[in-house]
């Protein structure tokens, strides 16, 4: 079965660098690593679910490891491609910083939200030199680093400190919606950041 799959897949016409393979591997990991955890989803359920054969699974991804980087690394290039084009439109400082807000309510419409991957993958990875966590730490510097960048150009005072605060208020806020169902329903947590954004 998994050499007609192969075969097939050496018929399909995949991006550059890539393989129709890498590519299934890679969409089965991020759907299992989302919905299950990391550490609970083993390599036999990863190639049985990708429909790949066993040496394949291992010639794209020679450790568990190299495919949670692989997952990691395309889910920051997601989210740095979106953030980067409201970024760079119209009121772009303000939008970007009322974009990452809305994303600390990002559980608050799915009754299956489990939390943020980052934040998931750092509480299974407790090593702070491996390379899954090397991942996650370059990915959210670069969204707490953004988010100071759009606090100076708006003329806040104390923009990297300010955006410290405003990363871990945001944490705290994902935490809570996947662990106690936070719901914000007052609106406490909005005015809270726009108090601290609009602090001159």
């Amino acid at each position: 079965m998994n050499s007609a799959v192969d075969a097939e897949e050496a018929r399909t016409t995949v991006p550059r660098g890539s393989s129709a393979a890498r590519e299934r591997i890679l969409t089965t990991a991020t759907e299992l690593f989302i919905s299950t955890g990391i550490r609970a989803v083993g390599v036999d359920r990863l190639i049985a679910e990708s429909t790949v054969a066993r040496a394949t699974f291992f010639r794209h991804f020679p450790s568990k490891d190299d495919l949670v980087v692989a997952f990691l690394e395309a889910r920051a290039a997601e989210a740095r491609s979106e953030l980067s084009a409201i970024r760079s439109g119209p009121d772009g400082a303000r939008a970007l910083l009322a974009e990452i807000a809305a994303g600390a309510k990002m559980g608050v419409d799915s009754p299956d939200f489990r939390g943020c991957e980052y934040i998931n993958t750092a509480a299974e990875y407790c090593d702070p030199q491996h390379i899954v966590r090397a991942v996650v730490d370059r990915h959210r510097a670069w969204v707490r680093d953004s988010m100071a960048d759009a606090l100076a150009e708006l003329g806040h005072p104390t923009p990297f400190a300010t955006a410290e605060v405003l990363f871990t208020m945001r944490t705290g806020a994902i935490v809570a919606s996947s662990l106690e169902g936070f719901r914000d329903a007052d609106g406490a947590f909005e005015r809270a950041w726009w108090a601290l954004v609009d602090q001159r």
